[in-house]
């Protein structure tokens, strides 16, 4: 989960996931999230696993 009250920070993240072929959705204008499993194991080979 993602969230930042700004559009260009916002817009930032969803085109990096984009770049690394991550799915993401939209809950709410100000908030993103990285869910399915193979998503979220991209993810935390790019950035290291949440902690």
């Amino acid at each position: 989960m993602f969230t930042n009250e700004s559009a260009d920070i916002m817009g930032l993240c969803q085109w990096a996931l984009d770049l690394l072929g991550i799915a993401w959705r939209m809950n709410r204008r100000n908030s993103l999230s990285v869910a399915r499993r193979e998503a979220v194991a991209a993810l935390d080979r790019h950035v290291g696993p949440k902690s």
